[in-house]
This record gives C-alpha cells, structure tokens and sequence, in this order.
C-alpha cells in the first residue's frame, strides 16, 4: 500500500504589505508584449494589453504573439521585440 503524505495548504498570514517598486516611464519609451496564445488566456491578455494602451497610449505599446503555444518565441520575434521595446512583458496563460 502506498503512503499518503497530507500537507496543509494554509500558509502564514502576511503581518506587513509588500509593495511592488513603482516604474518611472517617460513618454519616449515603448512596451512590448508577447503572448503565448493559449486558449485560456485570450480574454485576459486582450484587457492587459488595452489597460497598458490606456495607460502609456497605443503607439507605445508592441504586441508580439507566438504561433505555437508550446515552443518558445522565434528568435526573429524576439529580436525585433528587443529592437522596438525597453520593456516586455511576456504572458505565459493557462
């Protein structure tokens, strides 16, 4: 028979807030994504990509998909994402 080992999922309760750092962003620079396109995430990616619009405009936003899911960006993706922005941000969903 095998052995069941049960682990308590309940973690510690948090005393202080942690804060993520606030980034500085001036109007010159661009924000790349890249979006692996899985199916579960659509939805949500499309609203992260419009809030980022909304929030730098839409001439500073990149976006960048994949084709497959499941292999890593095309290294031509990647140099350009490289080329255009000074910051990506890379979706992984599901």
């Amino acid at each position: 028979m095998a052995n069941l080992i049960l682990c308590d999922p309940v973690g510690e309760v948090a005393t202080t807030v942690k804060r993520s750092p606030v980034i500085r962003w001036s109007a010159d620079q661009k924000i790349a994504t890249l979006f692996n396109n899985h199916v579960s995430s659509h939805r949500v990616w499309k609203r992260i990509e419009e809030l980022l619009q909304e929030q730098v405009g839409p001439s500073n936003v990149a976006p960048f998909a994949k084709e497959n899911t499941f292999a890593p960006a095309p290294q031509e993706t990647i140099s350009k994402l490289v080329k255009i922005a000074d910051l990506a941000l890379v979706g992984v969903g599901a």
